[in-house]
């Protein structure tokens, strides 16, 4: 994801916005394949461990409620990566989650995985506010939306570089 003035170079350094939420997470045995390294889909979920960090401690929605008491949902509806280097076990990885964008019921997130100012993937998830009840995609509640749009206007747009 490459982004003006901050986002990755060729080297594979990145800047990440000081305004940007970052989870940490230490890679642990439970992580690794038998290589010391971290199994591609154990990626995937902890996106999901950023996500609910990300709502409940950067935009101040306890990602709980968010389900059980308001019933919303926010499934992922697609999802990718891109690996740049390899993550080894007792490693910390922070991730990044960016907005690429926002749309009337979806929200589009980059993650990135950083150590040491070196990226180490790239992450794409896009979800969907739902209404838990009735199953169906809804518009994303004004709260929601308030919380995403100021932290877009934190961090800034990230350019998109590739569908």
């Amino acid at each position: 994801m490459m982004a003006e003035g901050r986002g990755g170079s060729d080297n594979g350094t990145i800047i990440i916005p000081a305004e940007a939420f970052t989870a940490r997470f230490r890679i642990r045995f439970s992580h690794c394949d038998p290589a010391g390294i971290v199994y591609y889909p154990r990626y995937f979920d902890m996106f999901n461990g950023v996500v609910e960090d990300w709502f409940c401690d950067r935009l101040g929605i306890p990602y709980a409620g968010f389900l059980l008491e308001r019933r919303f949902g926010l499934p992922t509806v697609r999802a990718e990566c891109t690996y740049h280097r390899p993550t080894r076990m007792g490693e910390m990885m922070g991730m990044t989650p960016l907005i690429r964008r926002i749309g009337g019921s979806s929200v589009d997130l980059a993650i990135v995985g950083h150590i040491d100012g070196e990226r180490r993937l790239e992450g794409r998830i896009v979800l969907v506010t739902t209404d838990l009840d009735s199953g169906r995609s809804i518009a994303i509640p004004d709260f929601l939306r308030d919380a995403l749009e100021t932290y877009l206007t934190a961090c800034g747009p990230i350019a998109i570089d590739r569908p």
